[in-house]
């Protein structure tokens, strides 16, 4: 630090903390004799303050612990027998452009930090694909449309909260023309009447009439069997009273169903055989619109409908209509058992390719003999088998069976904890399941890996250390999927919200406290 006495990596303005007889020139502490205080050794030279060998290379201590005792400052360096001093605690000062921490070390440590949240690009060192369009809502909560190979980061359009990096499987919207509604049983539908989600005047009115019967709007699909099906619309509620519904459902082979009360759009009543567990849901879009979604499982190929439906009381039965009703816009049928991305059709089904992100060279950022991965993620659903992942480290050119990981982490279907893992040739080094997974909500996990000594930490919880384990030889780290599991099983179907990589094994105290 140019010209200044330096003490535990600050400036020091006074006299108080200088030695009897020190001097200062250009930042180096000389004695008052005008030697260099340092201690120097055979061979040893200096180069800018920075402590070089014979052969020119930098000298390095790790100072994981703080500073040595007998450390002293050259050119703002912190120098300890003759080696720069690189400490791993967290940043509080600045000197000659190095960061400092509170004890005088430079805080040099992440090698590789990809925060996803407000983004607007990638990373140059992250490869994305993705062979169609998609959509995700966009900064001012307006759902817009990305392009083939476009990443989405997407917003909360009701909060306008920054989301993350949208990473999704492939999916098929089975309804044709989602943004019509047909002409339906006992009911008035008037088109283009709302602005849509979309910013589009696309959104129609759906209004019963004085015909006794049920009143609604169909789509016909048929199902394939033993599959979950997921039916989606966006609904307005245009002045229905707290005894009005609007009634989303799937009738036919199976009969889940969710009223939604239209004065305060929140779920009333969900059922039906079928109806997949916790799949019954309103989402609040933008300008009064929810998404209401409701799965069901179907148990043969029975021709079967996907429904808007309204109703005047918690009941399928037959009424009088009295003309009331709600807008409704962007229907979806897809394969799955929760709603993705709206995928929107015109006279055919269209499909949405999955989003594939990587990153594929470990240079210069990865340490191969120990480092920790820290990821901040959430997912859509618990309600499906898969086991999505948030980020692994991995050779995803090696089989299942043989396959290598460093350090992955994902949901464990079976637990709907956070999974952590290494694989060396297919044998688990570390396994920990910790905390729980709730959908939408983000999690914030760590793996630290290093020979015999790897542990995890999820949302400040630490789990224990295992001492017996073998570090694999891997290529790549994957992102949003696990790399070494059939991809369409492994995808995150939720947000990356930051990927970081440390290149040496954080203590158990530090792995807590990056995710708490």
């Amino acid at each position: 630090m140019a010209l200044f006495n330096v003490s535990n990596g600050r400036a020091q303005f006074d006299a108080a903390g200088n030695e009897p007889g020190d001097v200062y020139g250009a930042g180096v502490r000389l004695t008052q004799s005008g030697a260099t205080r340092v201690t120097t050794t055979a061979g040893t030279d200096f180069n800018g303050g920075i402590p070089m060998s014979s052969t020119g290379q930098v000298s390095v201590v790790d100072a994981t612990a703080g500073l040595p005792a007998d450390t002293i400052y050259l050119n703002g360096l912190p120098i300890s027998n003759n080696a720069v001093c690189v400490s791993r605690n967290a940043a509080a000062v600045v000197s000659n452009g190095l960061p400092f921490d509170s004890a005088g070390a430079v805080a040099g440590d992440i090698n590789l930090d990809l925060n996803f949240v407000g983004a607007t690009s990638l990373n140059s060192s992250v490869t994305f694909t993705r062979a169609s369009t998609a959509t995700f809502f966009n900064s001012a909560g307006v759902l817009t449309s990305a392009a083939i190979n476009a990443p989405r980061f997407d917003y909360d359009p009701s909060t306008l909260a920054a989301q993350g990096l949208l990473i999704e499987e492939s999916r098929t919207n089975l309804i044709t023309s989602s943004a019509v509604l047909p002409a339906g049983v006992n009911v008035t539908i008037t088109a283009d009447t709302f602005v849509a989600p979309d910013g589009t005047t696309t959104g129609d009115q759906i209004l019963d009439n004085a015909t006794l019967g049920e009143h609604y709007s169909d789509s016909s699909f048929t199902p394939t069997a033993a599959t979950n099906y997921t039916f989606s619309a966006y609904i307005k509620n245009i002045g229905a009273s707290s005894s009005n519904y609007a009634v989303v459902r799937m009738a036919g082979d199976f009969a889940a169903y969710v009223f939604v009360q239209l004065s305060d759009m929140t779920v009333a009543l969900a059922g039906g055989a079928g109806l997949v567990a916790n799949s019954a849901s309103v989402t609040p879009a933008n300008n009064g619109w929810y998404r209401v979604t409701v799965s069901g499982l179907s148990t043969g190929t029975v021709a079967s409908v996907a429904r808007i439906q309204v109703a005047q009381s918690l009941s399928l039965s037959a009424y009088v209509g009295t003309g009331v009703g709600f807008a409704v816009w962007g229907r979806q049928l897809e394969a799955g058992a929760f709603p993705t991305s709206y995928i929107p059709t015109t006279a055919t089904a269209l499909t949405r390719a999955a989003d594939v992100a990587s990153v594929n060279t470990l240079s210069p950022w990865f340490n191969a003999a120990e480092g920790t991965l820290f990821a901040e993620a959430s997912v859509s659903t618990v309600n499906d088998s898969a086991t999505p992942f948030a980020a692994s480290i991995s050779d995803p050119n090696i089989v299942f069976a043989s396959r290598n990981v460093v350090a992955s982490i994902g949901r464990n279907a079976s637990s709907s904890a956070v999974g952590l893992r290494v694989v060396s040739g297919g044998v688990n080094q570390l396994q920990i399941d910790a905390g729980t997974v709730t959908p939408n909500v983000s999690f914030k996990a760590a793996l630290a890996y290093k020979t015999n000594d790897g542990n995890g930490s999820v949302n400040g919880s630490i789990a224990t250390t295992d001492t017996s384990l073998t570090v694999p030889v891997v290529t790549t780290l994957v992102l949003g999927n696990a790399g070494w599991l059939t991809p369409s099983n492994s995808v995150l179907n939720g947000y990356l919200r930051r990927i970081v990589y440390y290149p040496r094994r954080l203590s158990n105290a530090e792995l807590q406290s990056i995710t708490s």
